[in-house]
């Protein structure tokens, strides 16, 4: 679908010295799938918006093995190095960022799919050496504004029941695990996360969602006034129905968990903290053979503004498609 599906949240803050705007997107899935319409089309997006800041919540590429090939790879950086023309760029590792394919790969609904993981991939250098483009991982970015933390737990939180034995299936679905993303968290240097500076706003970029509701991770993360995910994809939650399915439920998750919570969530108050956003590329390469379902879904796009104008006073949550 050419198409955008657009979401703003707009809410006051008083403290602000001026407006801030963050542009968020999520879940690109670079692949050769990936067409230059579609990464053109969001570079004029995020001109449009203006953006003081651009934010990528993790699963920039769909696996390793996409970036392998020197053209693809310098395609994708062209792209990143457009966008840091706009705004400072900020990236949270998401788990496809990490993924690279074993040789018995074969599809990413198989249940026999066998991912393997690097700790810390080499595309990650060609990222770090892009002017105005901030890879966070496990690192905060600063400056006269915002305070901005990208975590990224081990590859072994995303991997459980991945292994020959209890590897993901629509019938044996895969689990997280919230043990795992406490103990990351907890070893994260304590500077990160606490004494953080007051006048300033102070966004967490965390891939995945699922336990950003959970109040023992949230007393680790209490300093923060949003935590900014994507993994989620919407719940796969097509056009029309998006719209008439009041719910956070979607149809199917990650892991292949079947009617989800907390996938397709939205900013509704001021207490509330999580922004999940919608995917780029909703059905990713590797989930071939139903990879060409993707052309029914819109690229998913969204706008946090931050106003110090008292007329903003109250929030504002909008969603609307705009071609392109």
């Amino acid at each position: 679908m050419k198409a955008f599906y657009f979401t703003r949240y707009r809410t006051y803050r008083k403290r602000l010295k001026k407006p801030l705007k963050f542009f968020l997107i999520s879940d690109l899935h670079y692949s050769n799938l990936v067409k230059n319409l579609t990464l053109r089309a969001l570079i004029d997006a995020a001109k449009k918006r203006q953006p003081d800041y651009i934010c990528i919540a993790g699963d920039l590429i769909d696996c390793q093995e996409e970036v392998q090939v020197k053209a693809q790879r310098e395609r994708l950086l062209a792209w990143l190095s457009q966008l840091a023309k706009i705004a400072p760029v900020l990236i949270v590792p998401g788990n496809h960022d990490f993924y690279r394919k074993s040789p018995h790969f074969k599809s990413g609904l198989s249940r026999k799919h066998h991912w393997l993981t690097s700790e810390h991939p080499e595309f990650f250098n060609y990222l770090q050496d892009l002017n105005n483009v901030h890879l966070l991982f496990n690192e905060a970015y600063e400056d006269d504004q915002v305070y901005i933390l990208g975590f990224a737990p081990t590859p072994e939180y995303y991997q459980l029941d991945r292994d020959d034995e209890h590897a993901s299936s629509i019938f044996h679905p895969g689990t997280e695990d919230k043990s795992i993303f406490l103990r990351d968290l907890e070893r994260l240097s304590p500077k990160l996360r606490t004494n953080l500076p007051k006048r300033k706003i102070k966004l967490a970029l965390i891939h995945s969602p699922l336990y950003l509701h959970d109040q023992e991770v949230t007393n680790l993360l209490q300093e923060f006034d949003y935590f900014i995910s994507g993994h989620m994809h919407n719940g796969v939650v097509p056009p029309i129905l998006n719209e008439l399915w009041k719910s956070n439920r979607g149809i199917v998750g990650p892991g292949k968990t079947m009617l989800p919570d907390h996938v397709r969530l939205r900013v509704n108050n001021p207490s509330d903290k999580s922004i999940v956003l919608g995917a780029i590329t909703t059905i990713q390469k590797c989930a071939k053979p139903l990879s060409f379902l993707n052309a029914a879904f819109p690229v998913n796009i969204a706008e946090l503004e931050l106003s110090n104008n008292p007329a903003h006073a109250k929030d504002d949550l909008s969603f609307k498609y705009v071609s392109f």
